[in-house]
């Protein structure tokens, strides 16, 4: 009984999950040789695509990169025309050159004639990737400035992005170069560790007071130093942690106390705790309510009132 049968695609799919080895595996499946000979022997190769093969890849680097849109038979004719043109600006080549040389061996008895041949090889391979290519072409059609547009896989990296930046509160960037930077991560060009590095230093310079603070931990945050400072607000104000901003002002009056020239004082603990009961939330809390109690439990013993 014959097997389960397989399609180039299914069998390309067993190598490593990276969509642009994976899509190298499918088109080398369509590669085609040619070969001319004129005093020497050059071969060519070079990848032929059908209208099959091309969606199959460029269907592969759609579902890497989570884009929702499906391609037309333009979008294919298209993408087929540049593939080819791109390619045939490097297609590989090896050029075999052979010479022969003939000495006589002379006229004596037994002489023997002698033949020497020089071989010469010329390679010019090939520096196209067609994976490389495809999720490039792919990437090209993906715009971030356009949220609606995106797959539910960009629009993750764009939130987790924003998250990243909101926690370095910076003034110096802005939402449009958070979603060049989502862009680039989503891509697989640039990862969130190396973001939250340029992060840093944009922060060393807008908070000079914890400059060597971010040089000894590559993956720590604003929020991370202002941490203390939002739990204590939160504790006092009895809300969620998470419901106190960066731009609190309590919280801006410990991160931006040093001024541009990190030469400013910054409050103590214990001026922030005073600066949080000031607030009007406060008188809310039940922590409030007590202390109004005990203070007028207080004033009535003082006052030589019995309770």
């Amino acid at each position: 009984m014959a097997g389960p049968s397989t399609t180039p695609l299914a069998d390309a799919q067993k190598v490593p999950s990276d969509v642009a080895a994976i899509i190298n595996a499918v088109v080398g499946m369509n590669s085609a040789s040619a070969n001319a000979k004129s005093g020497s022997d050059t071969s060519t190769s070079k990848i032929k695509l059908t209208t099959n093969s091309a969606r199959a890849i460029m269907e592969l680097a759609a579902k890497d990169a989570g884009y929702p849109t499906e391609f037309s038979p333009a979008d294919i004719a298209q993408f087929i025309e540049e593939f080819d043109a791109e390619q045939k600006l490097q297609i590989e080549k090896v050029t075999t050159s052979t010479n022969q040389k003939l000495t006589p061996g002379g006229t004596t008895e037994g002489a023997v004639d002698k033949t020497v041949s020089s071989t010469i090889r010329t390679e010019f391979p090939s520096f196209f990737n067609a994976g490389t290519f495809t999720k490039d072409w792919l990437w090209k059609r993906i715009s971030f400035k356009d949220e609606t547009t995106l797959g539910a896989k960009s629009l993750a990296v764009l939130a987790e992005v924003r998250g990243l930046v909101d926690k370095f509160q910076l003034m110096g960037v802005s939402d449009q170069e958070a979603k060049d930077a989502a862009y680039l991560i989503a891509k697989g060009d640039k990862t969130l560790d190396e973001y939250t590095a340029e992060l840093q230093g944009e922060a060393a310079i807008e908070y000079p007071q914890f400059a060597d603070r971010f040089k000894k931990n590559p993956k720590l945050t604003t929020y991370d130093i202002a941490s203390p400072v939002i739990n204590m607000i939160a504790e006092t104000l009895e809300v969620d942690p998470g419901t106190i901003k960066m731009n609190n002002p309590i919280v801006l009056a410990y991160t931006r106390s040093a001024g541009a020239d990190g030469k400013g004082v910054a409050p103590s603990y214990y001026d922030l705790l005073l600066k949080t009961k000031a607030l009007p939330e406060y008188q809310k809390t039940q922590q409030a309510n007590n202390e109004a109690r005990d203070s007028a439990s207080s004033l009535v013993k003082a006052l030589g009132y019995g309770l």
